[in-house]
């Protein structure tokens, strides 16, 4: 009985421990994601400075709640993130890059990002977003971006004064074309490439500010259909500042 005892107290004790073990320990980084639709989804990415990582998902529904959880271990050289020994089961990715703000996982299932909200790691920060509001830039990752028309075609970095750039051209159109709404009324999604001519080519998604997009459209690539002028889709050659195209969707 004694035996017993002192095992279930050393068990106790080890859970008590493992459950402890990063209280009064602030997190190399912390980021989320947030969706507030019908239903309502927090996802939070927690990196610790012991090599592991913890990711924990809540769903709310109208007459359930959800709660999945993910845990590793990864390696951090400068500003990208390796899962290893096994990869982010979560969505399946080996690898990570810090960037603008995002935690980017460049090579799951499905191409995902996550906002950071804090953190001590390197970020590659290639443009500051503070006086660019509703903005989000994507990076043009070859494995999410793999039809026939997107074969020749590269990702581009952009720079805070080539969006600032990039931003009075549209805001230009917009208050010129009067089938548009108010400007300041879209979230703007951008897509930066070099094209086989190596000029810089600007794909830019932009739609109404909505509940529904108010959090999501930061974090994926945001497929309408129809949506009238409320969803637009422009394609701007930077290097000759020239509009190769702009659909107005619903209007011929």
């Amino acid at each position: 009985m004694k035996i017993v005892l002192q095992l279930i107290s050393i068990s106790f004790l080890m859970l008590i421990s493992n459950c402890s073990k990063h209280e009064n320990k602030p997190p190399l980084l912390v980021a989320s994601q947030k969706f507030y639709d019908l239903n309502k989804t927090d996802i939070l990415f927690t990196i610790y400075n012991d090599s592991t990582y913890f990711v924990n998902k809540t769903t709310t529904e109208i007459n359930e709640n959800k709660i999945e959880k993910w845990k590793g271990k990864l390696k951090i050289k400068k500003d990208t993130i390796k899962f290893y020994p096994n990869e982010l089961t979560y969505n399946n990715s080996k690898t990570a890059i810090l960037k603008n703000g995002f935690v980017e996982f460049i090579d799951g299932d499905y191409p995902e990002r996550m906002k950071i909200r804090r953190t001590s790691l390197l970020v590659k920060n290639n443009i500051d977003f503070k006086n660019l509001n509703n903005y989000a830039v994507f990076t043009f990752y070859k494995k999410y971006h793999n039809s026939f028309r997107e074969k020749d075609l590269s990702n581009y970095e952009l720079s805070t004064k080539e969006l600032f750039k990039i931003d009075s051209i549209f805001k230009n159109e917009f208050n010129s074309n009067k089938d548009l709404e108010k400007y300041s009324d879209y979230l703007k999604q951008i897509v930066a490439v070099k094209n086989i001519k190596n000029e810089i080519i600007i794909q830019a998604h932009f739609y109404c500010k909505s509940k529904f997009l108010s959090e999501s459209y930061m974090y994926y690539e945001t497929s309408m259909m129809d949506g009238g002028n409320c969803n637009i889709y422009i394609e701007l050659n930077l290097t000759t500042g020239k509009f190769n195209f702009i659909n107005i969707a619903g209007i011929a």
